[in-house]
C-alpha cells in the first residue's frame, strides 16, 4: 500500500499497540485504505473494542485518518 507519512505512522501506531496480527484483524478498516477511502477506514477504527479500550487515542488516530493531518495539542 501506497500511504502518506500520516496514515503510516497510524497503521504503525495500531500495529505496535494491537501487535501485526491484531491490526490486520480490522479486515473492514484494512479494505477501506485499499480503497482510498478513510472516511470509512476512519470509522471501521471507531466500530472497535479496541476503540473502546484506548479511547481518546483512537479519536485521535481515527481523525488523522480521516484528515490526513498529525495530532496537534
Amino acid at each position: 500500500l501506497a500511504l502518506s507519512p500520516i496514515r503510516k505512522k497510524i497503521i504503525i501506531d495500531m500495529s505496535y499497540n494491537l501487535g501485526v496480527d491484531g491490526m490486520l484483524n480490522f479486515k473492514k478498516m484494512v479494505t477501506a485504505i485499499k480503497k482510498k477511502d478513510y472516511e470509512k477506514a476512519a470509522d471501521e477504527m471507531l466500530d472497535s473494542l479496541w476503540s473502546e479500550q484506548v479511547g481518546q487515542r483512537a479519536d485521535r488516530l481515527a481523525k488523522m485518518m480521516r484528515t490526513n493531518q498529525d495530532y496537534k495539542e
